[in-house]
């Protein structure tokens, strides 16, 4: 009986804390360790008193590391410029920026910034799933809650705490590209989520300059993931890219000028087309030629909505920043 009346109390604390812990979705490779929901809570009124409050910096401590997408913004705040201790990431092949404050005063003028751009609503919560697979490419420890992202009508901050005194370790912001200039049809295009970018075959947040080469520098979605996946295979559009890289390598492998080529897809239910633009001194004699390759090619149609996206390459040049 005694055994039996154990495992019954231990299914119920599991059950309890199940209930009480907002569970999310993590992705794959991701490791994420929960913390309680009282820890949580207690952490989310912290934050708020911190915001609502003047002078109050409860959830500081002199160590405060400041992520690179964050400090690429603050770095030429002149109340910032002084603070020793920078920090260099490494974001997959990249090297970025960054800054960890040492001192509660730095600490404090870090965070006064960060009030300045919190006007009007604001929401607490946990990060979902491309905030996570961010914030994992910049840190090389396992994520641990307290972890919640900050919410403002223009920003999304990463806000991580240590759970053993609540104390604020790294703040960071999600790179959202919420708007999009498109220089083939001169329209901005606006997303409430954030327009994806890849490269290599895996989704980016950051690019640096990277090398002066010829190649397909990005690849750049401007229909939502939910059109893409309704109306066309992932495989359709990988033999697109290679049937399309093909092409452009045999025309512009030995090229002496240099440039950006952006070419447009625009795939729908019976009707394809293809777009281009320029950038530089490119040979557009070359560039001729490539047009009418690849307007010879065939390419599968869309099941239903039309979709579309843009191949970015670039001849003896560098990455485009962002």
């Amino acid at each position: 009986m005694k055994l039996k009346f154990t495992t019954f109390l231990l299914s119920t604390i599991s059950f309890s804390f199940g209930q009480t812990t907002e569970k999310i979705i993590i992705p794959n490779g991701v490791v994420y360790n929960y913390a309680s929901h009282k820890i949580n809570e207690k952490v989310k009124k912290l934050i708020a008193e911190s915001i609502s409050q003047k002078d109050y910096y409860s959830i500081l401590d002199k160590s405060l590391i400041i992520g690179p997408t964050l400090w690429n913004r603050f770095q030429n705040i002149e109340s910032l410029k002084g603070i020793p201790g920078n920090v260099v990431f490494h974001i997959d092949d990249m090297k970025v920026d960054g800054k960890m404050s040492q001192d509660l005063d730095d600490s404090k003028k870090i965070w006064n910034e960060v009030k300045k751009e919190i006007s009007g609503d604001y929401k607490i919560r946990k990060a979902n799933e491309d905030e996570l697979k961010y914030y994992w490419s910049t840190i090389s420890f396992d994520i641990e809650e307290p972890l919640f992202v900050l919410q403002t009508e223009h920003h999304n901050y990463i806000l991580n705490f240590l759970k053993t005194n609540m104390k604020l370790l790294w703040i960071d912001e999600f790179p959202i590209k919420k708007s999009y200039y498109n220089p083939i049809d001169n329209g901005t295009y606006k997303t409430d989520g954030s327009f994806k970018i890849y490269q290599g075959g895996n989704e980016v947040y950051m690019t640096d300059k990277g090398n002066k080469e010829t190649k397909l520098e990005k690849v750049i979605l401007l229909s939502s993931d939910i059109d893409l996946k309704n109306n066309f295979s992932v495989e359709d559009l990988s033999l697109i890219i290679d049937k399309t890289n093909k092409i452009f390598e045999e025309l512009f492998k030995y090229s002496d000028k240099s440039g950006k080529i952006i070419v447009q897809f625009e795939l729908g239910k019976s009707k394809n087309e293809i777009q281009f633009a320029v950038r530089d001194d490119l040979d557009l004699e070359i560039m001729k030629t490539f047009e009418e390759r690849l307007y010879l090619e065939k390419y599968p149609n869309s099941k239903k909505d039309t979709i579309k996206f843009q191949l970015v390459y670039k001849v003896n040049s560098y990455n485009d920043i962002n």
